[in-house]
């Protein structure tokens, strides 16, 4: 029964996590933030530029630089959390 319960347990839960693994999620999360604030000014500053269509508001496009800009500073914030160490530096093969 033990065994079972074990085995069970161990389906259920994530493996351990190692140093890489949280580096790999706040790079994704990273990444997905800034393809938002990039979605938000492309759609709120470059397209209505571009297109014409409709008319073009200030109060829009300062509205969407403003949370393309928190965005991308919420995704810089997530990379700082990347701890940086000697042995992840990419040194010189000649020397």
């Amino acid at each position: 029964m033990k065994d079972f319960s074990r085995k069970i347990w161990k389906a259920i839960l994530p493996p351990p996590q190692l140093p890489k693994h949280s580096e790999d999620r706040f790079k994704a999360l990273a990444g997905l933030f800034q393809t938002f604030a990039l979605s938000a000014w492309g759609l709120g500053i470059v397209t209505p530029l571009i297109t014409g269509a409709g008319s073009f508001s200030i109060v829009r496009a300062l509205t969407c630089l403003v949370i393309g800009v928190m965005l991308e500073s919420l995704s810089l914030t997530l990379l700082s959390y990347i701890p940086y160490s000697q042995e992840s530096k990419e040194t010189d093969p000649n020397g």
